[in-house]
Formats: C-alpha cells, sequence, structure tokens
C-alpha cells in the first residue's frame, strides 16, 4: 500500500513541477508523467524489481525537498506558492475523487469477461505475484505471450492497495485509473476555457463518460483496445497542439506516448504508424521526430526480443503470420454471411451494445456526426481550410483501412469464431477494434475545438460550443453501462462467483491448489495431463486463470492410442518444467512408468519435474 501512495504523490508532484517549469497544460504533464512511469515500470518488471517503484518515486520526493530547502528565501516562497496553486488545481481533485470513488465501488467486482479470464487478469496477477515478468516459458496464457504489458503493469499498481492480499476487483479500479490520466489532456482543455466551476465538473465527467459512448466492454471488462484508443487521441492532440513547434516538451510527449501505444497492444503499431501520418500532415516538420521514434521503436523493439528469447508468441500472431506467408488463404464459405451482419453491426447496432432511454448510435452514426462535427469546426472557423481538408483526408483514409482491416480479420484469423455471424456481435467488434480510430478522432475533434475556444472574443460562443459539445456525449453516454460497472453489478456477483468455481470445478480446484502451494511453481510451466476422451478446454481457462502465477498448459493420454515415447514427446512439445496427471482410475500407469527416475514408481495426482536424459526425459517427485 506505502509503495501506491508514495508512488502517486509523485506522480502527482512531477506533475505539477513539468506544468510550472514548461508552462504545460496540468493534463498534458499528468499524462507525460504517466508514460514515465509506466515506461520505468516496465524496465523493472524485466529484473523483477517492480516494487522498487516506491523506493524511487520516495527519493523523487526526497531530491525534491532538499533542492527546495536549498534555495533562497524568496526562490523557495515563489516555487511553493505556485506548487500549491498546482496541486490544489481542479484536475487533481477532480482525478482523485474520481479514482477514490470507482476503486470503493468497484471493490466486489469478479471477472467475467473471456478476453480477461483468458489473458487479461491473469496477466496482472502474475506481475503482482512474480512482481515481473517470469522467464523462458513461463507466462500464464501462452496462448497471448507477446500480448504488450502497459494494462497490467497500472493494474499491478493498484494491486498493491491489497496490502499484500490478491483481490482482482482493484484491477478494476486500475484500469479506470490508466484511462482517466490519459483522458487528462482533453479535460485540461476543457478548463482552460476559463468558464467556470459548473462547466470544469461537468466537463470531467463528460470525458471520463465519453469512451462508454464508444465501447462498453469497459464496463464488465479491461480490454486493452480502449486504452490504446485514449492514448492514441491524446498523441494527435498534442501533435496538433505542438504543430507550430512551441511546445518544448512536443517530442518527449511523442516519444513517450508512441512508445506506451506500441506496449498496449501488438495492434499499437498501426496506429502509431497513422500518428506519424499524422504528424508529417500536420506539423512544422523538426530532426528531432526522428529521436521519438526511434526511442519508441527501440521501446517495442525491447519487448519483441524479450518475447523472442522466452518464446512468447500467441497464437493469432502465429496464425496471422502463417495465413500472410503460406499462399493457401481461402475465404470461409460463410464469408458473405458475414459481410452482411457485418454491414447490418455497422448500421443499425449500437457500439457500446446497451439499451439506454438516450440515443444509443451505431459505429455507422458515429462516423458521421464525427464529419458533421468536422464541417462544423470548419464552418464555424475553428479550423482553417487546410486544416479540415488535412483532417477529412486523414480520417477518411484511416477510417477505410481501419474498418478494412476488421472485417478481413473475421474472414481470415477469426473465420472459425461463428458467435460473429450476428450483427449485434459484429457491432460489439467494431466497437472494440475500431474504437481507436473513432474515439481518437473525436478526442482529436474535441480538443482542438476547447484549446481554440481559449482564443473566442465572445463568452457566448464558448457556452454554445461547449453545450453542444456536452449535450452530444451526455445524450449518447451508456448510463446502463455506468450503472452496472458501479452499482448494478453487485445483484449479480454471488451468481458470477459461483458460475466460475464451477467452471474451474472440484478437480480443477484440486490442481490449482497443488502448483499454487509451492512458490517455487510460480513463473514455470507445469502440464496438466488428463484423459483425452473428455473435453476440457473452456474449464481449463478458468483453472488457469485460478493457478496464476503458475503457468499451466494442457495435454491428454489415451490409453489406447499412446505409449510412453508420445507421452514423452507431448511433454517435449509442450516445453514443460513440471506435469500433473489426473487419472482417479490410475489408468495412465503404464504410459509414465518407463519415463519414471529410478528407484521412483508413478502415480497420478503427484506434481513431477522434468529431467533431461541424453535427448530424452526422466521424471521424478517434485521436493519443496
Amino acid at each position: 500500500m506505502i509503495t501506491f501512495f508514495v508512488t502517486f504523490i509523485a506522480l502527482f508532484l512531477g506533475s505539477a513541477l513539468i506544468s510550472i517549469r514548461y508552462k504545460q497544460i496540468l493534463g498534458d504533464a499528468i499524462a507525460l508523467c504517466t508514460a514515465g512511469l509506466i515506461l520505468v515500470l516496465y524496465v523493472l518488471a524485466f529484473f523483477r524489481g517492480m516494487k522498487l517503484i516506491g523506493a524511487l518515486a520516495f527519493l523523487f520526493c526526497a531530491l525534491f525537498g532538499a533542492a527546495v530547502f536549498r534555495m533562497d528565501k524568496a526562490g523557495r516562497s515563489a516555487l511553493l506558492k505556485e506548487l500549491k496553486k498546482t496541486l490544489l488545481d481542479p484536475t487533481n481533485g477532480l482525478l482523485i475523487a474520481a479514482l477514490i470513488l470507482v476503486t470503493v465501488m468497484t471493490s466486489a467486482t469478479p471477472f467475467t469477461w473471456w478476453d480477461d479470464i483468458n489473458f487479461w487478469s491473469s496477466d496482472a496477477k502474475q506481475l503482482f505475484f512474480m512482481n515481473g515478468f517470469p522467464g523462458k516459458y513461463g507466462n500464464v496464457s501462452p496462448e497471448f505471450g507477446d500480448y504488450p504489458p502497459v494494462t497490467s503493469i497500472f493494474k499491478w499498481l493498484f494491486l498493491q492497495l491489497g496490502m499484500g492480499e490478491y483481490r482482482e476487483s482493484l484491477q478494476f479500479a486500475g484500469y479506470f485509473a490508466l484511462n482517466a490520466l490519459f483522458l487528462m489532456p482533453l479535460f485540461g482543455r476543457i478548463k482552460k476555457t476559463g468558464l467556470g466551476t459548473v462547466v470544469n465538473v461537468l466537463g470531467f465527467a463528460v470525458v471520463m463518460m465519453l469512451p462508454g459512448v464508444f465501447n462498453g466492454i469497459i464496463y464488465y471488462g479491461t480490454p486493452a483496445d480502449i486504452t490504446m484508443g485514449i492514448i492514441y487521441g491524446a498523441l494527435l492532440l498534442t501533435m496538433l497542439d505542438g504543430k507550430d513547434g512551441s511546445d518544448p516538451l512536443l517530442y518527449v510527449k511523442i516519444a513517450a506516448f508512441t512508445a506506451v501505444l506500441f506496449l498496449t497492444k501488438s495492434v499499437g503499431i498501426e496506429w502509431a504508424v497513422f500518428a506519424l501520418i499524422f504528424y508529417l500532415f500536420i506539423c512544422k516538420k523538426d530532426k528531432k521526430i526522428f529521436a521519438a521514434a526511434a526511442f519508441s521503436g527501440i521501446t517495442y523493439g525491447s519487448w519483441l526480443i524479450f518475447c523472442l528469447i522466452n518464446r512468447r508468441v500467441a497464437k493469432l500472431t502465429g496464425a496471422g503470420l502463417k495465413m500472410a506467408t503460406s499462399g493457401t488463404y481461402t475465404a470461409p464459405q460463410n464469408a458473405a454471411d458475414k459481410a452482411r451482419f457485418f454491414a447490418e453491426g455497422f448500421l443499425t447496432m449500437p457500439m457500446h451494445a446497451d439499451r439506454n432511454l438516450t440515443f444509443d448510435i451505431s459505429v455507422c452514426a458515429g462516423v458521421v456526426i464525427l464529419f458533421a462535427f468536422l464541417f462544423v469546426l470548419f464552418y464555424k472557423k475553428v479550423l482553417d481550410a487546410s486544416e479540415t481538408k488535412k483532417f477529412g483526408v486523414f480520417l477518411f483514409v484511416t477510417g477505410l483501412i481501419t474498418y478494412g482491416i476488421i472485417f478481413l480479420a473475421h474472414i481470415s484469423i477469426f473465420q472459425t469464431e461463428d458467435q460473429y455471424l450476428d450483427a449485434y456481435a459484429m457491432a460489439v467488434s467494431m466497437g472494440r477494434y475500431g474504437f481507436p480510430f473513432l474515439f481518437g478522432g473525436y478526442y482529436l475533434l474535441m480538443g482542438t475545438l476547447f484549446s481554440r475556444l481559449e482564443d473566442a472574443l465572445e463568452k457566448r460562443f464558448k457556452m454554445v460550443a461547449v453545450v453542444a459539445v456536452f449535450a452530444l456525449v451526455l445524450l449518447t453516454a451508456d448510463y446502463v453501462g455506468i450503472y452496472k460497472h458501479l452499482s448494478g453489478y453487485r445483484k449479480d456477483v454471488s451468481e458470477n462467483k459461483a458460475y466460475n468455481q464451477d467452471m474451474v470445478g472440484d478437480d480443477g480446484r484440486m490442481i490449482v491448489d497443488k502448483v499454487l502451494a509451492d512458490k517455487s511453481l510460480w513463473g514455470k510451466r507445469v502440464l496438466i495431463i488428463r484423459d483425452g476422451h473428455t473435453y476440457h478446454w473452456v474449464h481449463d481457462t478458468y483453472i488457469s486463470k485460478e493457478a496464476s502465477p503458475v503457468a499451466l498448459v494442457y495435454d491428454s493420454f489415451k490409453v489406447e492410442e499412446d505409449s510412453s515415447d508420445t507421452m514423452m514427446q507431448k511433454i517435449l512439445s509442450d516445453h514443460a518444467s513440471y506435469i500433473y496427471v489426473e487419472d482417479e482410475e490410475n489408468l495412465s500407469v503404464e504410459l509414465f512408468a518407463p519415463l519414471m527416475s529410478a528407484g521412483q514408481e508413478f502415480e497420478p495426482g503427484i506434481i513431477y519435474e522434468v529431467n533431461w536424459n541424453n535427448g530424452g526425459i526422466l521424471l521424478s517427485k517434485k521436493t519443496n
């Protein structure tokens, strides 16, 4: 807990100092410091030293205190006065209040979203227990091995509030905080309009609700796509505001935001490329962009190298590469049906997937409103003709590419997933995977409007513009999702927890208890072998989540088909350090007995260590 509070004190202190020293909007400084914090934690994770962030944060605060003490009286007084004013800025107050509210209100939330159970929650849980990344073959959810770690890293920070005990609900608070911190540049521009406290408070609420207009998964899950879209929007707005070279930290922010964008999800490279194109379109060119690009590229390269060394390759990454290079791809027979559902979902279904008394807009409506918004900014001379043309071309081309890629994904790497033979499911998919494009576009245009309202002479025009934008968000927000996220979920907690436990099952619970009882197994791969006549895949996913930080993989035996040689090959191909055989009827004894070390007999239900032996393996009972 101390690690959490000291780190956040340093975050707010650093943000205030950057805001004062470099004349930055406080929201921009907060986002920049957040990016810096994530990158420091990322480096520490390689050495399993994430908790050192508390010591580093304390050191930063101590050095600041020492520097202030050494200043002359007049300089100290002036700095502390400015620092007090900045720290008491409404941005900090509203942000802290929101973080406390969400942390308290989501304190009983269990994970129910499949992708969280399959990877995102398990990954953060492993970071919590191991204080960093596991080694070779040691990552939980091996099928998603190369998924980047930003959301898990920030969840780790909030998991420190559990006082040494793992409380999975804190992941939701960490996820909300990560998104909120990168929304602060947008709120900072609302505050900069100078329209008073009421507008500031309402504007903060509007900014917090804005992501839910486009995707409702954030109210019951922790998708990295939404975080990626928020960072992408912040990056575009940063580039636009600094296009004339007046921002002394422009390229520092570009480097930091792009690096974090890369590390949020594998497809972050797509949005980083789009952001670079936007820079070339909009900004006054400077050689510093090469340094910023190099920094972010090297950062992402470090993750790819780490994944390569530790054999972390996601199933979809491998499938995509194989499909792209094999030359054997053929469209599925249901491609036409998927195209029909894609079009229907795009045109008619609410992209946040809930039904409210207000307007639930489709992806198509969101795109139309985006371009209408652009036209209004031009008509009201917020954007000149050149900027409008560049914005329009950029948004049109990137939008076309975005939704084109999403559709191609559904008839290629997702072609076997028949749940997308449904317009509603397609709309949810477009809302999620297309979020960076659509939300990033709104983030950019809204930020541009609020930035330039500061120079508007007529207060009436400022107020009309602000009211119009606020009304747009308030009329399309996902109130059903917000209610469920903060309170409504509580009526289903017992049922959801019972379902999760049922999916683990008694046999699965026995496996989990066995592997978690031995801390030396943390970050090690344990192969669970069961009778192959029973289907276990979905249940295995829930078992793996419970077993994290131990990395479980699964295989099977069939007495009538397998031999000790085939079982040895399965163990080798699964790269297991340990095995556990579930076999209450002792059918597998003859398969594994020949693989045992001298003097040891095989019996199911025991963890065995895998030892290399002249190109083969020998199994020995695991000793603590």
